[in-house]
C-alpha cells in the first residue's frame, strides 16, 4: 500500500491520434486508470466498494498539460489523495514523460454513490481513506463550476451498448470523445490542447440521445454543454487550446 505512487504506461497505437500524439480521450483514460489502480491497491477500489453496493463516480476533472506525449514516448503518472471531505475527495496527478520531465498535472473530485438509490454516500463510511491523505497540492486550480453554455450544436449522439460501463451509465470517456469530436482535423492540425475541464452533472444511460453545444468565449477557449432529450443538461466542459505556431515558437 502506498499513499503516493507512480504508474507507468507505454504509448500504444490505440492511444494516439492522426498526429501521432496521445489523444485527450486516451490521456484521460490513463489518468482515471491511475486513480483506479491506486484505490484498488489501498483497499477502497471499485470492486471493494461494490461489495457494499457502492461505487465511485467522477464529479469534476481538470487536466493541464505543457505537452501531450507522442508515440515515441512513455508516460508515468503519480497520484495521491489531497483531501477527504464529507461528500467529495480530491485526488491529484503529476505526469512525466519518458525522460522524467514533468509535462502536466491534473486534479479530480470524486464521490461515492449507493448503486441501489443512486444517492451520494458520506465518505466517513470509508475511514481507511484518511490514512492515505498526502498534504501536497499541484499547480492546478480546483476543478470549478463551468458556466452555462449558449452556443450552437456541434455534435450529436445516441447511447449504445459499447458506451455503458459497469455502473450502468455512460462511461466518462465517451463524454470526452463527444466533446473532442466537435472540431475538424484541420483545426487539430493547427492547435494543441493545453487545458481540459469537465463537470459531470447527471447520469446518461442506454438509449438516451442528445447534442453537444459549443461556445467560443475567447480565442482558442471553448465551452461545451451536453444536453440530453431525456434528462436535460448532463455535463459541461471546457477546452483551452494553443496555436501550433505559437507553441513551437515558444520552444
Amino acid at each position: 500500500m502506498s499513499a503516493k505512487k507512480k504508474y507507468s504506461y507505454n504509448i500504444e497505437a490505440q492511444d494516439i491520434d492522426f498526429r501521432r500524439r496521445v489523444s485527450l480521450r486516451s490521456l484521460t483514460n490513463m489518468v482515471l486508470m491511475t486513480a483506479g489502480r491506486n484505490a484498488d491497491e489501498n483497499g477502497f477500489g471499485l470492486l471493494e466498494l461494490q461489495t457494499e453496493h457502492y461505487t465511485w463516480v467522477l464529479s469534476r476533472l481538470v487536466i493541464d498539460m505543457d505537452r501531450f506525449p507522442t508515440e515515441q514516448d512513455s508516460l508515468s503518472i503519480e497520484t495521491w489523495i489531497e483531501h477527504v471531505g464529507t461528500a467529495f475527495t480530491t485526488r491529484n496527478f503529476r505526469m512525466r514523460d519518458g525522460a522524467g520531465t514533468v509535462i502536466g498535472h491534473a486534479k479530480s473530485s470524486w464521490a461515492v454513490i449507493d448503486m441501489r438509490t443512486r444517492r451520494s454516500v458520506q465518505l466517513d463510511t470509508i475511514p481507511s481513506m484518511q490514512q492515505f491523505v498526502v498534504d501536497e497540492t499541484v499547480p492546478v486550480e480546483e476543478p470549478g463550476r463551468i458556466a452555462n453554455v449558449e452556443g450552437a450544436g456541434a455534435n450529436s449522439f445516441t447511447v449504445k451498448y459499447s458506451e455503458i460501463d459497469v455502473n450502468g451509465h455512460v462511461n466518462s470517456l465517451n463524454y470526452v470523445q463527444w466533446v473532442s469530436d466537435c472540431f475538424s482535423l484541420d483545426f487539430y492540425r493547427q492547435h494543441y490542447i493545453c487545458r481540459f475541464e469537465i463537470n459531470f452533472l447527471k447520469e446518461i444511460t442506454y438509449g438516451d440521445s442528445g447534442e453537444v453545444y459549443r461556445q467560443m468565449i475567447a480565442p482558442e477557449d471553448y465551452l461545451f454543454q451536453i444536453e440530453t432529450k431525456e434528462k436535460g443538461t448532463a455535463c459541461r466542459a471546457r477546452i483551452l487550446f494553443e496555436k501550433v505556431a505559437n507553441k513551437e515558437a515558444g520552444k
